[in-house]
C-alpha cells in the first residue's frame, strides 16, 4: 500500500469510528442528551475517538503479526490453523476469565456477548472472502475476534456497565471491519500493461 491509501485508511478510519462512536455513547447514555451538557458531548467524544485510535493501533500490529505468522509456520494453511485455535481460546477466555473476575452470576451475559461478536466476525468474514478470495476467511475472522477482544480489554477491566461496554465495543467492530473491508481496495494493483507482459512471459 501506498502512502497515500495508508493515510486514506487512517484518517476515514479515525472519522468513522469515532462520529460512530460518538452516536454509540449517546444511545448508550441518553442523559448527555436530555441534559444537553456540554460536557457530556465531550465525554462521549472523548470516549468515540479513544476507542477508535485503539483499534487502528490494534489493526496496524495485526498486520504485522500476521506475516510474522506466515513466515514462522512457513505459509498460510498452518498459520490458520494457529489462528482457529487462538480464536477458540480467546472466545473462551471472554467467558471464563471474566467470570473469576467478576464472578459467573453474568455468564449468560458474557456468553451472549461472544455470540454477537463471532457472529458480526462471521459476516465481515465472509464478505472479505467474497471480495478477495477463500483465504482471506481466517484471517479476517482472527482480526474481529481475537484482536479485537484484546482491544477490548480496557473498558472489560474499567467498567461493568453493560451499557458502556457495548458501545466501547460496537465501535470498535465499526472500526475494524472498516479497515479490512478497505484494505484490499486502496492496495496498489498491477496496471493492464504490466499484468499483459507477465501474462506474455
Amino acid at each position: 500500500m501506498k502512502t497515500r491509501g495508508f493515510l486514506k485508511l487512517f484518517w476515514m478510519t479515525l472519522l468513522i469510528g469515532t462520529l460512530a462512536g460518538f452516536v454509540f455513547n449517546l444511545v448508550a447514555e441518553p442523559g448527555y442528551i436530555r441534559n444537553q451538557s456540554i460536557s457530556g458531548y465531550v465525554t462521549a467524544l472523548a470516549y468515540s475517538s479513544t476507542w477508535t485510535a485503539i483499534s487502528l493501533m490494534g489493526f496496524f500490529s495485526y498486520l504485522i503479526l500476521h506475516r510474522v505468522g506466515l513466515d514462522i509456520f512457513r505459509g498460510a494453511r498452518l498459520w490458520n490453523r494457529v489462528q482457529i485455535v487462538l480464536i477458540a481460546f480467546a472466545l473462551f477466555d471472554g467467558i471464563y476469565l471474566r467470570g473469576l473476575a467478576f464472578g459467573f452470576e453474568k455468564t449468560n451475559l458474557y456468553i451472549g456477548e461472544m455470540v454477537v461478536l463471532l457472529f458480526i466476525a462471521f459476516l465481515v468474514a465472509r464478505t472479505k472472502a467474497r471480495e478477495t478470495n477463500f483465504t482471506a476467511f481466517i484471517p479476517t475472522l482472527f482480526l474481529m475476534t481475537v484482536i479485537t477482544l484484546i482491544e477490548w480489554v480496557p473498558a472489560l477491566q474499567a467498567t461493568q456497565d453493560k451499557r458502556m461496554l457495548w458501545a466501547a465495543l460496537a465501535t470498535l467492530l465499526v472500526c475494524n471491519a472498516y479497515q479490512i473491508l478497505m484494505l484490499h481496495r486502496l492496495q496498489e494493483k498491477p496496471n493492464s500493461a504490466n499484468a499483459t507482459s507477465e501474462k506474455r512471459a
